[in-house]
């Protein structure tokens, strides 16, 4: 009688084959999540800007405060405003334009320059288009230099006169 004492080569090299198979199949699937994670952020940093946006212009019709230019002022912090939204003024600073959307929108950023100098100071950071009336809002790792406006994982809050705000979510380069 013979005694089976292990696995014969062949049955090794199958058993191997099967779980490089697997690997490559659910490998990318794995490789992905981070990147899924960040869209799924994104899209939350959205939906919240949208609920803050509510507020503050609830806290804007309460005041009067709904029409025209005026500013608001929340914790001390002087928010410029344009139909009872946030506007962007121009010679505000990058870092001013952050205290402004932290004071409105709960969120842990620094400015754009802050993060040019120390990638790791927050999540996230805070770029405007003063010209377009727009704040972005883009994770630390993403480009500071260059057309950064078209970068494809971004959330983009624009307010420009006489058309209301709005806010768009792109995770397409997440």
């Amino acid at each position: 009688m013979r005694q089976n004492q292990g696995f014969s080569l062949i049955e090794l090299v199958v058993v191997i084959i099967i779980l490089g198979v697997i690997a490559v199949i659910v490998a990318p699937r794995f490789v992905n999540l981070s990147q899924d994670a960040k869209a799924k952020t994104m899209l939350s940093v959205g939906a919240g800007m949208e609920s803050a946006l509510a507020l503050l212009n609830s806290k804007a019709v309460i005041e009067g405060k709904d029409s025209g230019e005026d500013e608001i002022t929340i914790s001390g912090v002087q928010v410029p405003l344009l139909a009872g939204y946030p506007s962007v003024d121009g010679g505000d600073s990058f870092e001013q334009i952050n205290t402004q959307v932290q004071v409105w929108f709960n969120i842990d950023s620094v400015g754009k320059n802050v993060i040019e100098n120390n990638p790791s100071a927050a999540p996230f950071f805070i770029d405007k288009a003063s010209g377009d009336n727009q704040i972005y809002i883009f994770f630390s790792g993403a480009p500071t230099t260059g057309n950064r406006t078209e970068y494809g994982c971004q959330v983009r809050y624009q307010n420009p006169q006489g058309e209301g705000p709005s806010v768009r979510v792109l995770t397409d380069a997440c």
